[in-house]
């Protein structure tokens, strides 16, 4: 890994650190800096702002999350073995992580714009995962040949997204994400929505 690509994946390090502890909004360039010892120049050569780094941090979470998905999906495993790794990464994440998804913004009508960013980007993850799930599925014979995987994939990731965007709706008025009973009740609604989808794609 060349020098500035180490220097980056530090920096991400230790904002995600002050990210899980004071939360996005109360952070700022000069405290991270601060963190790593840095010059805010020498930080600005890096990110020209705080939330570059943020969307960084996201990209480096997705992108484990789904590397370590995508590799059990090389094995000789069944589109349900599949779900069940998938669901359990996913509820890691929001577990370690929820501080990072920005529940309240998906309160409002139209979510800011660094929100729907990352929004898109956690959406385009997903639709290549789901597609290569699919085309196992087809493979093994567990889902039927007629499904395009790229566009099943897109529309089920647009049904997830949709129970997302209502269940923070619904669960706002005094809703704490970071309870686990809360994410686990939210991960029991994906799992039946996957396993009802999955079904129809026999």
């Amino acid at each position: 890994m060349a020098e500035q690509d180490q220097k980056r994946e530090v920096i991400l390090e230790v904002a995600l650190k002050r990210f899980s502890r004071y939360g996005l909004a109360k952070t700022t360039m000069g405290e991270i800096a601060k963190d790593l010892d840095l010059s805010k120049g020498s930080l600005y050569y890096y990110f020209p702002d705080k939330d570059r780094i943020y969307v960084a941090v996201i990209e480096k979470i997705v992108a484990q999350c789904f590397a370590d998905v995508s590799d059990y999906l090389e094995g000789p495993v069944t589109v349900q073995q599949v779900m069940d790794r998938y669901l359990a990464l996913k509820e890691k994440i929001l577990q370690d992580y929820h501080f990072l998804f920005g529940i309240h913004e998906w309160v409002r009508e139209k979510p800011g714009n660094l929100m729907r960013q990352v929004g898109e980007l956690v959406q385009r993850a997903e639709i290549c995962f789901l597609s290569a799930w699919i085309r196992k599925g087809i493979a093994n014979g567990e889902i039927a040949a007629k499904h395009d995987p790229e566009k099943t994939a897109e529309m089920l990731v647009h049904v997830l997204f949709g129970l997302w965007v209502i269940w923070c709706k619904w669960q706002a008025t005094g809703f704490e994400l970071h309870h686990t009973e809360n994410i686990k009740e939210f991960m029991n609604r994906e799992r039946m929505v996957l396993t009802i989808f999955f079904n129809g794609l026999r």
